[in-house]
């Protein structure tokens, strides 16, 4: 996820607005030749310092993000579509037992299609259908793949962890970047006889998050091994968010 947002000090751009070039480009004045273009922006960086800093913020997960469902082949696709539902409608009394809100279970591929062993080999049908589920309670994601397994869950491809809500996490490491901008001005200014000033423009280059993820080499496999009767340690990790911010300050 990418934004830009620049917020500007009002003293220095009321100076670019007296110099006509912000009314002419908002309001859609008289056009301003590249030559008046250029003025104003060496204006604007003339005597400046700019700064990039980097805030990091971690979080444990209160979301889990689950694809989950079931396979099955046939000679016939009438079958193998019927062996799906069948098993299908097992599994989904198993999510419902755990209290899981309807608008969180969402099928995320569902289809049948021919497919051949070999050149030669007689045609079978695969059919799928696969959930998509979100649950909140992290501590017993183990435990309900262990069970939508035992209930015909052949194909448990991938858990996702995440934040419900990332907004008050992004402004921390916000902040966070932009507090770690003034360290460096500073270091920067003095390595050239100067010494940073007020700050003048700040823009955030972006937002990143970093969410732990859990796959499995062969779907069928992992749903077997949950059916096993073993039990199903998920280690849900922490999730990650990183701000970078550029920040212009005033060398004095």
């Amino acid at each position: 996820m990418m934004k830009k947002r620049v917020y500007q000090v009002l003293g220095v751009m009321s100076a670019v607005v007296a110099g006509g070039f912000l009314y002419s480009a908002t309001f859609g004045g008289d056009s301003v030749d590249e030559v008046d273009l250029a003025a104003a922006q060496e204006t604007v960086q003339e005597g400046t310092l700019i700064v990039r800093g980097e805030g990091n913020v971690t979080a444990e997960p209160d979301l889990a993000q689950l694809r989950l469902g079931v396979e099955a082949t046939d000679t016939s696709a009438d079958a193998a579509q019927s062996t799906v539902s069948e098993k299908m409608q097992t599994v989904r009394e198993q999510l419902n037992s755990y209290d899981i809100p309807e608008e969180n279970i969402e099928t995320a591929t569902f289809g049948v299609h021919p497919y051949r062993t070999g050149q030669e080999g007689e045609e079978q049908f695969r059919a799928q259908h696969i959930l998509s589920v979100e649950y909140s309670e992290i501590d017993k994601i183990g435990e309900l793949l262990d069970d939508v397994a035992a209930a015909g869950a052949n194909q448990i491809q991938q858990t996702r962890f995440t934040l419900q809500d990332k907004s008050e996490l992004e402004q921390q490491a916000l902040q966070q970047a932009i507090e770690n901008t003034s360290g460096k001005a500073q270091a920067m200014a003095e390595s050239a006889g100067k010494s940073s000033g007020d700050v003048i423009q700040i823009s955030e280059s972006g937002t990143q998050v970093d969410i732990p993820m859990q796959t499995y080499e062969t779907e069928e496999s992992a749903a077997q091994d949950s059916a096993s009767g073993a039990g199903t340690s998920i280690e849900a990790g922490q999730v990650e968010i990183t701000q970078e911010v550029d920040v212009v300050y005033q060398l004095n």
